[in-house]
């Protein structure tokens, strides 16, 4: 199933025209707007002139972590009054994301496509376990109500989310792994398994590409973990997300533009199967643009075509190539 096929099945040659006009448009939206990209690139003496075919990228600077954390307001493309949403990362990392009403629209339907790639559905009875001051668990309950599945808001107040899950009958959970685990040991201090729940499915929102605890959680709960990538810096959930295979990551092409790196130097990995760190440019962004981000995330590129029929190309970890 496709939230939306036209996209996800997009032809190579269309979606390298699509993402040649995003480029340009959100590096000239950069330069003029945000004072970060207009200082970076003039010191670089790059003009989004001289960006004319998407291998031209390589000659753009990276933007770093620290770059974000240290100057986060330099990276803001528009006064507070246009904009619709201010979220602030975790108490360690204090990172400040905010978003236009088309950030939140484009994240949305991101986080839709993700959730109709695990096999959510209407008649799905989802559990949203996590902190509601986070943008990014924001975008999956208006995502879910978009796609007509039951919401059950579960926040983290685990003496409430254990009979909210009783009585409703949830089939799904979303959470950061960290949450996950700490629910299931209270549902055990509580006297109960939650290998009895039968949950058909876990969306797992990680900092990092892969959930290292994922194939403990499936052992331990007799369910099937779904890996999503939503680091804060970012401040979206969909950008990589499973199918039904759930062999490698797939990368919604149309709004983020992506490069494989070595780590340590500059040097861009053409090919496939080759591990290197993944590098984002966003290309819808509108309040937060970013441009040639360093994750910091190993990943490489696979090959073949997926059995789902998605064209979009796919990513995987070291560990994120198999079905276990």
């Amino acid at each position: 199933m496709y939230a939306n096929q036209q996209m996800e099945q997009i032809s190579r040659e269309n979606l390298a025209e699509l993402q040649m006009r995003r480029l340009q448009k959100t590096l000239k939206w950069a330069f003029e707007k945000s004072a970060f990209y207009s200082n970076k690139l003039q010191e670089e003496g790059i003009s989004p002139d001289n960006i004319t075919a998407l291998d031209d990228v390589q000659k753009l600077p990276f933007t770093l972590n620290t770059e974000i954390m240290q100057k986060p307001l330099d990276f803001l493309t528009l006064p507070l009054s246009s904009i619709m949403r201010i979220h602030m990362g975790d108490s360690s990392r204090k990172l400040i994301k905010m978003y236009t009403n088309n950030d939140i629209a484009q994240n949305v339907e991101l986080m839709t496509r993700a959730l109709v790639a695990s096999g959510i559905t209407r008649a799905s009875v989802v559990g949203i376990l996590g902190d509601f001051s986070d943008s990014r668990i924001m975008d999956v309950q208006y995502a879910l109500e978009l796609l007509g599945a039951t919401v059950v808001p579960m926040g983290v107040a685990y003496e409430k989310a254990i009979p909210l899950m009783e009585m409703s009958g949830i089939d799904t959970l979303i959470c950061a792994a960290r949450y996950l685990i700490q629910f299931i040991v209270q549902m055990q201090a509580a006297g109960e398994d939650i290998a009895d729940r039968h949950l058909l499915r876990i969306l797992c929102l990680n900092e990092n590409i892969q959930n290292s605890l994922r194939r403990h959680i499936e052992r331990r709960m007799n369910t099937q973990v779904y890996d999503l990538f939503a680091p804060c810096e970012l401040g979206c959930n969909g950008m990589l997300f499973q199918c039904s295979e759930r062999r490698g990551q797939h990368l919604a092409e149309d709004c983020f533009y992506a490069e494989v790196v070595e780590f340590g130097n500059k040097r861009v990995i053409e090919g496939y199967s080759q591990m290197g760190e993944l590098v984002v440019t966003t290309l819808a962004a509108e309040a937060m643009p970013l441009i040639r981000f360093r994750t910091g995330q190993a990943v490489m590129r696979l090959e073949e075509p997926c059995t789902c029929g998605r064209t979009l190309v796919r990513l995987a970890t070291p560990v994120g190539i198999t079905n276990t």
